[in-house]
């Protein structure tokens, strides 16, 4: 049940016939204290018309809702959607319909694909409009996706330009440091093949052929602003500052998307609200604003919500779950339904498979292989899963959840290739993943870790010191710490665990402080690369764990094993779905023996609502737009 997220193509909630479910998101959440609600009265206030009768849906109304952190921009290619409403304000040219797949035409009508698959013609809609009441053109997606791919505010140039979905462009090294190495930030201006072939007509040109293309662009970062908002790219002075257009500078925001609800005010560690906007062209919605209020303590949130102060629960703290607790009383899909005694009064209740690992993110350059090995030896992902999420997880010994795990064979599905690769080293290509996991499957090694500390020099006199970052709020991540610590003191390993907001984590990972901290990851589209083309190398200097940085702890050989994996059995031109699955196989044994990132759990999402608030459970996507809820009061 994880309370923070990030959904990405690495930083990051999000299937298919390789996928059963999908999930993640979050948002960034920096240094907030947890805040009261703007109003003490319970969610929707007072009832002030009898021409309702009670417990009718009817529209209208105000929806309470909680952020797990501040919001610090509106901006969507700073972060993946840029944090708590992002997809109730916010439009692509596909979207996901109440999270599900695959993806469905949002502001594109249609779209066409040329005979060699690079070439994407989208027909864009003519009667959607951005807040500011300008219409959407393909001007304006030009300009978005331009600033994803060119603007140094940019934090997933990855996505767009990175080693999956990569649209043609041109890169100059000399334009980002270092001038001798080519990066993501190297994109010339306005090189990027994508062309506004009329007002609504884009196109545009990929560099080899992307079967999840339409997922990629269905993302929170590929929202569609309104052309010239800021000038960050070249060719655009900017109609506002940055700071005026994304944040609460001067007169700002005067940030405007093309979502179904548009920012009403933003107050950046206190709230925001949306409010209904009238000139969507899809669905109107049902109720008058959404307030989300940033409660950053899991605690905290279960009691805003169990006080009637928030209208839906997006995951509980594990601690505080009773499974006994749930009443399931249908089965839709991979969704369960029903409802959870709330401690006396009774709640709605749903459930469904998250394609989300958690995990334990080490920092190479201060962390040492033996001491992320003797991690991986204390831990038992088995006891995890039961013990501290009651059940609502299973044990994670692959980045790659099991519902898109690679298959290999007829007759054995993707789950069972997980399991037995784990379990086995069931068509293992790296010597030391031979006979499966290394560290021990559903257990733990106290020996061993200590054994391996001990080959590295470290003893009960001089031990390695290392401190662990976890979510604050986070009770799950907070409690595998716990557990950890005593075990990892038998094998010389002090540790101490802090807490810090979401967002501070991700700010210093990015900036390469931290030495191991907890994360959830949720995929966007379901296919392995989504997580894995992080984890061999290439640019080690952009990655959190640093993993073949100049100055980190890591092996050569296997470094380049995993790179030329990677280069000749997935990107080449002539690669194949055998291939592919093979360097998908080869990397995650190459993380398991270079322990970058240590597998806990793959988690399933859960929601609770009031009775009065009449909602849809969420697909695997997660990103619904509440057009259709209504609320019963």
């Amino acid at each position: 049940m994880p309370e923070q997220s990030t959904r990405r193509s690495f930083l990051a909630a999000a299937g298919t016939g390789v996928a059963a479910a999908l999930a993640g998101c979050g948002g960034n959440a920096p240094d907030q204290t947890a805040t009261e609600s703007p109003t003490d009265e319970p969610a929707g206030g007072s009832d002030d018309t009898d021409t309702e009768a009670e417990g009718t849906p009817q529209s209208g109304g105000t929806l309470q809702m909680m952020a797990t952190g501040s919001i610090q921009t509106l901006d969507p290619i700073n972060a993946k959607g840029s944090g708590a409403g992002y997809n109730q304000y916010n439009q692509q040219l596909f979207q996901f319909p109440d999270g599900e797949y695959p993806p469905e035409p949002a502001l594109a009508e249609d779209y066409e694909l040329s005979e060699d698959g690079l070439t994407y013609t989208f027909s864009l809609r003519e009667d959607a409009t951005f807040h500011n009441g300008e219409d959407v053109t393909a001007q304006d997606v030009v300009y978005s996706y331009r600033r994803l791919a060119e603007s140094e505010r940019s934090r997933n140039r990855d996505d767009i330009v990175g080693e999956t979905m990569t649209i043609a462009h041109e890169k100059d090294a000399s334009l980002a440091p270092p001038e001798d190495e080519t990066t993501l930030a190297d994109v010339v201006p306005n090189s990027l093949q994508v062309e506004a072939v009329d007002d609504y007509t884009f196109e545009m040109t990929l560099r080899s052929e992307f079967q999840w293309t339409l997922f990629q662009i269905a993302g929170g970062t590929f929202a569609i602003l309104p052309a010239n908002s800021v000038g960050d790219i070249e060719g655009h002075d900017g109609e506002y500052s940055y700071n005026e257009f994304f944040s609460t500078a001067g007169d700002g925001p005067t940030f405007a998307g093309a979502g179904a609800f548009e920012v009403d005010t933003w107050s950046k560690g206190d709230a925001i609200t949306l409010s209904a906007f009238d000139d969507y062209y899809g669905t109107q919605p049902q109720i008058d604003e959404i307030v989300y209020t940033v409660v950053p303590d899991g605690n905290t949130r279960l009691n805003r919500f169990e006080n009637g102060n928030a209208d839906i629960l997006e995951g509980m703290p594990t601690a505080s779950f009773t499974p006994g607790n749930v009443s399931i009383e249908e089965e839709e899909g991979n969704k369960s339904l029903g409802t959870y005694d709330l401690g006396g009064q009774t709640v709605n209740y749903g459930q469904i498979p998250a394609l989300t690992t958690e995990y334990l993110v080490f920092n190479t350059l201060e962390v040492p292989l033996p001491v992320r090995q003797a991690f991986a030896y204390a831990l038992n992902q088995h006891s995890v899963a039961e013990n501290v999420y009651k059940g609502t997880a299973t044990p994670a010994y692959h980045i790659t959840p099991p519902a898109a795990y690679p298959t290999f064979e007829e007759g054995v599905d993707a789950n069972d290739t997980y399991i037995r690769h784990a379990e086995e080293g069931y068509q293992s290509n790296l010597e030391g993943a031979a006979d499966g996991y290394p560290y021990g499957y559903a257990e733990t090694d106290i020996e061993s870790a200590r054994q391996v500390m001990e080959d590295a020099g470290y003893s009960s006199d001089d031990p390695f010191e290392i401190t662990a970052t976890t979510i604050s709020g986070n009770s799950g991540y907070q409690r595998v710490f716990t557990r950890l610590q005593p075990k990892l003191r038998q094998a010389h390993i002090e540790m101490e665990i802090t807490e810090a907001q979401f967002g501070t984590i991700i700010s210093q990972a990015i900036g390469g402080s931290m030495e191991v901290f907890a994360l959830g990851d949720g995929m966007e589209y379901p296919g392995p690369e989504n997580f894995l083309r992080f984890l061999f190398g290439e640019n080690p200097s952009n990655q959190f764990t640093r993993w073949g940085a100049e100055g980190s702890y890591f092996d050569e050989e296997l470094r380049q094993t995993t790179m030329e994996a990677w280069q000749e059995n997935y990107a080449a031109e002539d690669s194949t779905a055998e291939s592919e699955a093979e360097a998908f196989q080869t990397v995650e044994e190459g993380n398991w023996l270079s322990m970058q990132e240590l597998p806990i759990v793959n988690p399933a999402s859960q929601r609770f609502w009031h009775q009065d608030v009449d909602v849809e459970m969420y697909g695997v996507m997660e990103n619904q737009t509440f057009t259709d809820l209504t609320l019963e009061r």
